[in-house]
């Protein structure tokens, strides 16, 4: 589809203009299947979640049959799947009927009890969530939901040929895709990589990502209770494998204070080790049905008081997850005002990242959410508010072109930074080549680091919560490696995973510094001998070039590394333990390998065509 020059959406569209975009209906079916995540959790989903993913499949990987899905020990009636975005497994005819219905309540302006009383009934009829879940998730996302359907130009047929597929109708978007123009200078040559001279001063940043703390974490509780979030007050009570650990379970349970209490007393320990600290976002638990702003606060004050009680004098870099709001995901624009605006967050989020910004940074906090600042000099770093990808935006509906002008500002800033010969290091969290970021969004993104090669040395993300790493290559062939995307894994154990953490060791502060990676250490909490010496160990998981076999970190060593694991396969079953954190010694078969050497390439979200035509069996 040819690309259509779009200014950014720093106002809403005219009234006349339709919203006829493949997002729209992912929001509106989000409302009947938006907690389908459990068994595609997003986090996962993006990357890992069709090779990782086993708790509901008796221990299999994705490879199972889609018409027998296991909760616990209940065997449950089909129910939806979103898979990295995309909704499977939903009648053609239940899909249109439902659409509709939807229409002809919002078009007729049905009290909205009518509205939330049908959409609960869904929710509850086609098994989705169990009672209180449903009515916990549609009252939270009712004002958003109603909003884009009064706006949706899509009918029936068109909306299910999106949902469901092709087979089922069929719809032509021609704002599907926008462009921005980069600025009217000639990428500099790409230079060669070299490693610097032995001796020369090195950088050190401690990365943590996806905290997810939950304040009503209970040990003892049922790690298998059904719904979304487990290990919690409320639960029942129970012995055995199904109990809630005292620091952590491998399930769908998040962080226990207990643990993140730990883990702050061990980085104390050895704060020598870093420099300074970047924190990729998600602080709050998963109990997204339930939550309000002052949730939202309380787990980034929370946070923020213990990096500055166990970690004083250190720089703390942060960017907001998709769960730093209530509800979850809503990061409106500000043409959004009123009660809908995310004025309370921002205002929040300056606030408390006023302890280590400078007041330069601020007014982008307070506007937009994102910010730039100088971290040494030569070495810049950008921090996206990766909110304005985030296919789980509802507000993003009215106008998805550039939302907020983020993408202008970063070629700004890093036009800005080629010109000072500044290095600019990224972090964000969303992975832009994840299937829930935007496709537009995506794609534009992508040229912006092509562009900029010789001036980001390093990206480094969250939101998936095993860890990983993406491929960059150049737009034209897409062959040759351009940069890499690093992601850790998460802090918090949800789902099935050890909590860990990373440790880069970088090209420091030097005239010519290429202010690359140069290697990495992962460390890691062994649930399993945690919980049964009830003593927390954090301890090294893997060293990224001792354990891989690397030369260095250059983007090229990267993709060789990913064509080593195509033939080398005792190498790759070891790369996937470690993106598990080592909480299981399953094995990847055949199509879960493909899956994850696909993802391993794809910076780029919706085009696996394009880069994983080279891999077998995918």
């Amino acid at each position: 589809m040819d690309e259509i020059e779009i200014r950014p959406s720093t106002h809403p569209p005219t009234p006349k203009k339709k919203l006829m975009r493949k997002e729209v209906l992912m929001y509106l079916m989000s409302l009947l299947d938006y907690l389908r995540k459990r068994f595609k959790p997003l986090h996962f989903s993006c990357h890992l979640g069709p090779i990782l993913y086993n708790r509901y499949f008796d221990g299999t990987d994705s490879t199972h049959d889609s018409n027998t899905i296991i909760a616990g020990n209940i065997r449950l009636k089909p129910r939806i799947k979103i898979v990295c975005g995309n909704v499977e497994n939903l009648n053609c005819e239940a899909c249109k009927i439902l659409v509709k219905r939807l229409q002809e309540l919002v078009g007729r302006k049905a009290p909205e009890a009518d509205i939330v009383k049908f959409a609960i009934e869904i929710c509850e009829k086609y098994n989705i969530e169990d009672e209180r879940v449903c009515q916990g998730i549609v009252r939270m996302f009712k004002d958003e939901f109603i909003g884009v359907i009064e706006k949706l130009a899509l009918s029936p047929e068109e909306a299910c040929g999106l949902v469901v597929g092709e087979t089922c109708g069929k719809f032509y978007n021609p704002y599907d895709m926008w462009n921005i123009t980069l600025p009217n200078v000639p990428k500099p040559p790409v230079q060669p990589h070299v490693l610097p001279q032995p001796g020369s001063p090195k950088l050190r940043i401690l990365h943590l990502t996806d905290i997810h703390i939950d304040p009503q974490y209970l040990a003892g509780a049922n790690a298998v209770c059904g719904e979304p979030l487990c290990c919690r007050i409320g639960d029942n009570m129970t012995a055995g494998a199904n109990a809630a650990g005292k620091w952590g379970t491998l399930n769908n349970c998040d962080l226990p204070y207990v643990t993140l209490q730990s883990l702050f007393e061990y980085l104390r320990t050895i704060k020598d080790q870093f420099d300074y600290v970047m924190f990729t976002g998600d602080l709050p638990a998963h109990n997204v049905w339930n939550q309000s702003r002052s949730d939202i606060t309380g787990a980034m004050e929370l946070v923020t008081k213990m990096f500055l009680t166990y970690l004083p004098g250190k720089k703390i870099y942060n960017t907001l997850g998709n769960h730093e709001s209530a509800p979850v995901n809503s990061f409106p624009p500000s043409y959004i005002t009123g009660n809908d605006a995310e004025t309370w967050l921002y205002n929040e989020t300056a606030k408390l990242w006023k302890n280590w910004l400078p007041d330069d940074t601020m007014n982008d906090i307070k506007r937009a959410g994102y910010y730039t600042t100088i971290i040494q000099q030569g070495l810049r770093l950008v921090s996206l508010n990766m909110n304005y990808c985030n296919n789980q935006n509802w507000w993003l509906l009215i106008n998805t072109t550039d939302p907020m002008g983020q993408l202008s500002w970063l070629m700004n800033v890093l036009q800005k930074a080629e010109d000072n010969k500044e290095k600019v290091h990224i972090i964000g969290h969303i992975i832009p080549g994840c299937g829930s970021c935007l496709k537009a969004w995506s794609w534009n993104y992508y040229k912006v680091i092509n562009r900029y090669e010789s001036t980001v040395t390093a990206q480094f993300f969250g939101h998936v919560h095993n860890e990983t790493f993406t491929m960059f290559y150049d737009d034209v062939q897409f062959k040759r490696p351009t940069s890499v995307l690093y992601n850790p894994g998460s802090v918090t154990t949800f789902s099935n995973l050890n909590p860990g953490f990373r440790i880069y060791e970088v090209d420091g502060n030097y005239n010519g510094s290429s202010w690359y990676p140069l290697n990495y250490q992962n460390y890691y909490l062994n649930l399993t001998k945690v919980n049964k010496d009830n003593k927390p160990l954090w301890e090294p998981e893997y060293n990224a070039k001792a354990d891989l076999g690397l030369k260095s970190l250059y983007p090229e060593d990267w993709d060789d590394l990913i064509n080593r694991f195509k033939t080398n396969d005792t190498l790759f079953q070891r790369y996937y333990r470690y993106t598990q954190k080592l909480a299981t010694a399953k094995i990847c078969d055949t199509g879960c390998k493909s899956r994850l050497l696909c993802e391993l390439k794809s910076g780029r979200s919706h085009d696996n065509a394009t880069f994983c035509k080279d891999i077998t069996g995918y």
